[in-house]
This record gives structure tokens, C-alpha cells and sequence, in this order.
């Protein structure tokens, strides 16, 4: 550990993302003073590119109470107006967000959506430190000393891992993760300003070995990932231009959206989906918030509520435990187990519902994963 003079925060945040950014600022609406926003800066390579994230039309009210809705609107995202599904059947399924109470979706622009919830985390009283990574952990006093690559330390009464899917702080401390599954993304982008379809739904469509899903982005442009097994991935080519379009377009209903998309040649992005649960997302004067805590099947389309979700239910944590300076208590953890158990159940409802290819292996490994302990 660095022998830097260390500064005293009441709560360090590792990750300045939603999670992380929520967590901060519904701190700071309470009336903590000292909040510091670790944030490694951001992302580069594939992980830049953004790859169609929908917020739905839920997570106004997690916006509402952050004091941030209207000012999100002001944003102007691009609305999503729900999704169309071929999955069991070959004939397409709507669920469409006219008769929700809370309005459409959005579209988002992630980067723009990340940094307004910074720039109103910091405005609101927290310290953001840019550029700025983990690399080491120790208990001290009543908190713990986080060390940070170049030298500088801090110390904090309590700490919220919001590091994404590295879990950078909890496994430091101990934490492991219980995996459940693991998919191979293969994003590819299209510029859709000729597009036949202006559809605002995003589209999910199973194939044989896998599914299909499209989404608009900002400017114009669509992202469409297939999701498979890495073996088929590697086996098919489908990391190659020619091998993904000729699969994309060899599909029902996602060719028809495609209809008059210029596809952007090598914009293909490779990503893997782990499917996990920390085996403790919460312990002595922490708890891990976001991705941190647990990742789930993109199919469920809960990453970004459930950011900031646990950002919100963190902080009126800590706030109850600053108030009577003790540790957090067990219902966190049990929430997030409780959470993740209902996900678990779910996505295993929606995987047993596509029997049109018994022999596919990507679909019996969808339907034999079933317990945290079986992928284990």
C-alpha cells in the first residue's frame, strides 16, 4: 500500500456508472457531505461501443426519485415504444408500452446518459476522482483504505462497489462470483436512415443456435447481436463480416428490419454475457450495487434498471447505518438473493419455451442450466 496521506470520505463509491452515480447522488440529496465517485475512467476498445441499451418505462419512477425525471426527458433520448418477440413460435409477439402508466421507453445514448448522471451526482456534493483504479484494499479503522493506482489513498467509513461485472472491490474483500450461464455476443451496427422499417420496438427472434436482437441507436443507426455459444460463434465464422450478415439476413423477421440498412463494414464487436451471483454482494460496511453484485441474461432486459435500482436501495442503507454508526445488516444481501432467485425463475420459464429445435445444443444448455449450483 502506498504511504501517501490518506483522505476520510463517509462513502467511497469504486465506479462512477448508473449504479455508482445513483448511489452518489441520492446520497447527497440526504445530506452526506463526504461521498467520493472512484471512476476509472472510460471504457475503451469494444467495450466503447455502444450496443443498444433500453431503459424502460419503469425506470421513470427510480429517475423520479433520484429528483431527476424531468431533467432526463430534457435529454431527449429516443423513445422505445416496446418490443416484438419470435420466440416458441415463429409468429412474431408484441408487447407494446401504449397502456403503460409510465410512457414509453428510451433508446439510450450511453455515454450521454452515463455522464448526466455524473455531472448531477458531483453537482449535488460528490467528489469525482477521474482516471482513477483500484489496486488495493485493506480494513482500517472503522472502514476501509483503498489504494489507487498512482499513489493516492483513501479512507472510507463505507464502500459500494459499483465496479460493473469486475466486482473490483468485493473481490478484493473475499467475494466470489456463483455463475449460472455464459453467452457470446457478436454486435454488428447499420445505418438506417433508408430503412424500409422505422419501427421503435426492439426485436427478439431465436434461431436454432441462438437469438437475434436489434435496437435503435442515436443518429439513425440500429445495433443487431446474435447470441450464441462461443463453439458456434468460432465454428460458424461468425465473428467475419460476410458469415454474420449472411446469418442475419438468412432470419425471419430481423431480415425484414434490415430492409434497406446500409451495414457498416467491420463493425462486428465481440462480448461475453456472464450470467452470476456474488457469492456475498454485501459484507462489513459494503456492498456491491449494479453488475458489481450480479449479472443477469441480457434477455431480461434488467441491467440498467436494476443499476439503478440497487444504487438507490444502497444508499438508504448506508444513510440509516451513518445515522446509528453500525454496520449495513443482512436485508440487502437477502434482497439481492431474492432478486436474482426471481430472475433465475424467469429466465428459465423463457428458455423452456422454445422446443422447435430439440436437437440444438445451444438450446439444451439453455434449458439444462437451471441452478447456480449445477453451473458451478
Amino acid at each position: 500500500m502506498s504511504q501517501a496521506a490518506p483522505s476520510a470520505w463517509e462513502v467511497a463509491i469504486v465506479g462512477a456508472g448508473p449504479a455508482g452515480a445513483a448511489c452518489a447522488l441520492a446520497l447527497a440529496r440526504a445530506g452526506v457531505a463526504r461521498i467520493c465517485l472512484v471512476d476509472p475512467g472510460p471504457a475503451t476498445g469494444a467495450a466503447a461501443i455502444a450496443v443498444g441499451e433500453t431503459l424502460p418505462p419503469d425506470a421513470r419512477l427510480l429517475l423520479d426519485r433520484l429528483g431527476l425525471g424531468e431533467a432526463f426527458l430534457d435529454e431527449r433520448h429516443e423513445p422505445c415504444l416496446g418490443s416484438c418477440s419470435a420466440w416458441g413460435s415463429a409468429t412474431l409477439g408484441y408487447n407494446d408500452f401504449l397502456l403503460n402508466p409510465n410512457g414509453s421507453g428510451w433508446h439510450l445514448d450511453r455515454a450521454r446518459f452515463d455522464g448526466f448522471l455524473r455531472r448531477r451526482a458531483v453537482a449535488a456534493g460528490a467528489t469525482l476522482f477521474e482516471g482513477a483504479r483500484l489496486v488495493d484494499v485493506a480494513a482500517s479503522g472503522r472502514g476501509y483504505r483503498l489504494g489507487l493506482a498512482g499513489g493516492a489513498v483513501l479512507d472510507s467509513e463505507y464502500v459500494v462497489d459499483a465496479s460493473g461485472r469486475s466486482s473490483a472491490f468485493a473481490r478484493r474483500v473475499g467475494a466470489r462470483r456463483t455463475p449460472l450461464d455464459r453467452l457470446t455476443f457478436v454486435y454488428g451496427f447499420f445505418d438506417a436512415a433508408g430503412a424500409a422499417s422505422q419501427s421503435r420496438l426492439t426485436l427478439l427472434e431465436a434461431v436454432a443456435d441462438g437469438w437475434w436482437y436489434a435496437a435503435g441507436l442515436p443518429g439513425q443507426r440500429l445495433a443487431v447481436a446474435f447470441a450464441g455459444d462461443s463453439d458456434r460463434v468460432r465454428a460458424g465464422g461468425l465473428g467475419q463480416d460476410p458469415q454474420w450478415l449472411a446469418e442475419a439476413l438468412a432470419t425471419r423477421h430481423l431480415a425484414k428490419r434490415l430492409d434497406g440498412c446500409r451495414f457498416v463494414a467491420g463493425s462486428l464487436v465481440p462480448r461475453v454475457a456472464a450470467s452470476f451471483l456474488l457469492d456475498r454482494v454485501s459484507g462489513p460496511r459494503w456492498l456491491a450495487a449494479g453488475d458489481a453484485a450480479a449479472c443477469f441474461d441480457p434477455l431480461a432486459a434488467q441491467g440498467l434498471y436494476k443499476a439503478l435500482a440497487d444504487g438507490l436501495d444502497g444508499a438508504g442503507l448506508i444513510i440509516e447505518a451513518l445515522g446509528r454508526g453500525g454496520d449495513l445488516g443482512e436485508d440487502y444481501a437477502a434482497a439481492a438473493r431474492a432478486r436474482f432467485e426471481e430472475y433465475r425463475v424467469n429466465r428459465n420459464y423463457f428458455y423452456g419455451l422454445e422446443r422447435r429445435w430439440p436437437g440444438s445444443r445451444f438450446w439444451q444448455r439453455r434449458q439444462a442450466r437451471l441452478e447456480l449450483s449445477a453451473a458451478a
